[in-house]
C-alpha cells in the first residue's frame, strides 16, 4: 500500500460504510410496535391500498391496533406477509404481532404468547340464489362446492370434505362472496362483518345472493405475540383491559357492527 493509498483508505471506508447504512433496512427499536399484517384478511377487518406494494391504510383492526400502540406509547409499524410467513416471522421475532386471529387456527399456538380477546368472528354461509334449500345442518354441505380463503383452516368442515364437498379457495373473502353471486361456489364461507361490509359496497351483486341461517363458527379474535418480542404480555392485556374499561375499544368497534 503506497502512502496516497493508505491516506485514502479512511475515506474510503468511511464512504462504504454509509453506503451500508442507507441500504441496510432499519431494524425495529424498543418503541417500535411490529405488526404482521395480510391481504387475506378482507375488509373492513383490514383495508389496503396499492402503489404498488400493499400498505394497510384502515380498517377495524388498525383502529383497534393504534389504540392499543398510543396507549402503550409505541409506534406501530405494519408490515404486509403472505399468510404462510407469519409463523416465521413470530418465531424468529421479525414481527412483534399478528392479529385479527385465533389460537386454533395455528398449528402450534403454544409457540406465542396469546392476548386477551378484542372482538368476535361469526362465520355463516351464503349461497347463489339458484340454491334454494334454507341450510341448517352441515351434513346438507356433503357434495356441495365450498368457497373458502387460501391459507385459512375450517375445522367443522372437515366432515363435508370427507364426503364429497369440494374447496375452493380465493384469495379474500369479498371474492368469495362474487363467486357465490356468479354461482361458481355452492356455498361461500363468511364473516358477518365482512358480509355487511360487502352487502354496502356492492348493491347489484347483493340482490345475487342469499345469507343462510347456518352458524358455521363463533371464534374470539386476539393477538398472537411472540416470544421474542420487547412487549410483554401482561403490558399488551393491561393496555387492553385499560382501553375496554374506558369505552374506547367499543368505540372503535361500533362503525363496523352490524346494525
Amino acid at each position: 500500500m503506497n502512502g496516497k493509498t493508505a491516506k485514502r483508505w479512511p475515506q474510503r471506508l468511511a464512504g462504504a460504510l454509509c453506503l451500508l447504512a442507507v441500504t441496510l433496512p432499519a431494524a425495529a427499536d424498543d418503541h417500535t410496535l411490529t405488526v404482521g399484517v395480510t391481504e387475506n384478511d378482507a375488509a373492513p377487518s383490514m383495508i389496503f391500498s396499492y402503489s404498488p406494494q400493499p400498505q394497510l391504510d384502515g380498517g377495524l383492526w388498525k383502529d383497534l391496533l393504534d389504540s392499543i400502540a398510543h396507549q402503550l406509547g409505541l409506534r406501530v409499524q405494519y408490515l404486509p406477509l403472505a399468510r404462510k410467513r407469519m409463523d416465521s416471522y413470530l418465531q424468529g421475532g421479525q414481527i412483534d404481532m399478528v392479529c385479527n386471529t385465533n389460537p386454533a387456527w395455528w398449528e402450534v399456538p403454544e409457540r406465542f404468547h396469546w392476548s386477551l380477546p378484542l372482538s368476535e368472528q361469526v362465520e355463516r354461509f351464503v349461497s347463489p340464489l339458484s340454491v334454494s334449500e334454507r341450510i341448517t345442518s352441515l351434513s346438507q354441505l356433503n357434495g356441495r362446492r365450498i368457497g373458502t380463503v387460501i391459507g385459512y383452516h375450517y375445522p367443522a368442515l372437515a366432515d363435508a370434505f370427507a364426503h364429497g364437498a369440494q374447496r375452493i379457495d380465493q384469495q379474500q373473502g369479498n371474492l368469495q362472496l362474487r363467486a357465490a353471486a356468479s354461482g361458481v361456489v355452492d356455498v361461500a364461507v363468511v364473516d358477518e362483518l365482512s358480509f355487511a361490509w360487502w352487502l354496502k359496497n356492492n348493491l347489484r351483486e347483493a340482490h345475487q345472493v342469499r345469507l343462510q341461517p347456518l352458524v358455521l363458527s363463533r371464534m374470539p379474535l386476539s393477538c398472537a405475540l411472540s416470544r421474542r418480542s420487547h412487549l410483554a404480555p401482561a403490558s399488551l392485556n393491561h393496555a387492553i383491559r385499560t382501553l375496554q374499561q374506558q369505552g374506547v375499544l367499543s368505540a372503535r368497534l361500533k362503525p363496523y357492527q352490524v346494525p
